[in-house]
């Protein structure tokens, strides 16, 4: 079974932090969510080993005390007594239709980083990848040092073979490089964040 990330982005505006309506890039990148919390690192939900763990911004902090109230609004509302009690008509008009309903941060290792964080976390150290390739891509690594395009933690084909080899961190977590600039238009770094959690 795999594991995916959901998504929220946040600004700091004139005292509070604020939903930010933007699209996010999401998907399936488990170097990436290693870094963001600590998820998947250097291993497969059935616990092959895909290369050497790294070093996470931070462990899973939690979804923040200071959430936007906008956010908090998305993710209660199946809640028929919520706390925050937006007024309807300024609730609709900063949602879109279809966010009204639910916002889901997926059911564990909840967190947050800003894009501060995100910006400052060094892409390009060398992180060493491990895992069956068949031995076509072998070959390649070996001759040209041209990285495998589709590894597997178990293969039951007779030929593939085991291969490690090491590249820029950022190659295998390129959801972070994404992230980084869907972020950036909002904002002042330390004032722009993300809030996330993961579902397996």
């Amino acid at each position: 079974m795999g594991t995916d990330i959901h998504l929220a982005a946040e600004y700091y505006q004139e005292g509070r932090w604020h939903i930010a309506h933007i699209e996010l890039p999401c998907y399936r990148n488990y170097r990436a969510f290693a870094i963001l919390a600590d998820v998947r690192n250097g291993y497969t939900f059935a616990g092959f080993d895909t290369g050497d763990p790294v070093i996470p911004i931070s462990y899973p902090r939690g979804l923040p005390d200071d959430m936007s109230e906008e956010l908090r609004a998305l993710l209660d509302n199946e809640d028929e007594e919520d706390d925050w009690q937006l007024d309807q008509e300024d609730l609709t008009s900063i949602l879109d239709e279809e966010e009204q309903h639910h916002l889901w941060l997926g059911d564990h290792s909840f967190s947050w980083v800003t894009l501060q964080e995100l910006l400052d976390y060094d892409l390009d150290q060398p992180v060493s990848l491990r895992g069956m390739v068949s031995p076509e891509a072998a070959c390649l690594w070996h001759e040209n040092r041209e990285p495998p395009a589709v590894v597997a933690g178990y293969s039951s084909q007779p030929d593939w073979v085991h291969l490690e080899w090491t590249r820029p961190l950022r190659e295998s977590a390129s959801l972070i490089s994404d992230l980084i600039d869907a972020l950036t238009p909002l904002g002042d770094p330390p004032h722009v964040r993300l809030v996330f959690g993961f579902d397996n």
